[in-house]
């Protein structure tokens, strides 16, 4: 991938867990006017339905930036490095479409077939990318590519989604407060990838070069 590029998707990564933490704080405020139970709460159907729309934008844009960061020469070239990439990417490619699924069973309750088959084929996406970071992740700690601070982000991330972020909002709800500060804290590391593949795209920036062979004695 070009710098250029990078940074593109470095600045959409950014953008996207930004609208997201504003999408979700209008969600917080809003007033149930819908009972509890409705797959929809606190929105109405159609404004459910609408943010549904602007949420599959948000997780669009964040999805550049996973697949711009497996890409981004943050960890060596390896058999590995491609399957846990891989499971990024199509994991985070999946929340696009689980954000879509959510619209049909807008007015349905919560333990309906079809809201749970939604629920469902979302929580395996969120699955499949906290994987693929961690295993991602924990590549690029060991190999130091990026420098120290950037180079824990993906690890932090997908550890922190998987033990903190989901059973947190499945707990208490997605339309808690909790549930909010918790999936904006992933938000706010999701744009911290974002800046670090800005950052990394620039021509100055450091790079661990390629390991040199030492020298055959003779």
């Amino acid at each position: 991938m070009t710098g250029r590029r990078q940074r593109q998707c470095g600045w959409a990564a950014i953008s996207g867990a930004v609208l997201a933490i504003v999408g979700d704080g209008l969600v917080l405020a809003s007033s149930g006017s819908v009972p509890s139970d409705q797959m929809s709460y606190p929105l109405t159907p159609h404004e459910f339905q609408v943010g549904q729309v602007y949420f599959a934008l948000t997780q669009l844009l964040i999805t550049a930036g996973i697949v711009a960061l497996v890409r981004s020469g943050a960890v060596w070239p390896s058999r590995t490095a491609r399957a846990f990439g891989r499971l990024a990417t199509l994991g985070i490619a999946m929340t696009v479409l689980g954000e879509l699924a959510l619209i049909p069973v807008a007015d349905q309750p919560t333990n309906s077939a079809g809201a749970s088959a939604a629920t469902t084929f979302y929580g395996v996406a969120i699955l499949l990318t906290d994987v693929g970071l961690i295993g991602f992740g924990l590549l690029a700690v060991r190999q130091g590519r990026w420098p120290r601070g950037w180079r824990l982000l993906p690890l932090l991330l997908g550890l922190f989604q998987l033990m903190v972020a989901s059973p947190v909002a499945l707990a208490f709800g997605f339309e808690s407060l909790a549930g909010y500060t918790v999936i904006a804290l992933s938000d706010l590391l999701i744009a911290a990838i974002g800046t670090a593949l800005v950052r990394q795209s620039q021509p100055h920036a450091p790079a661990t070069a390629a390991p040199v062979p030492a020298p055959r004695s003779t």
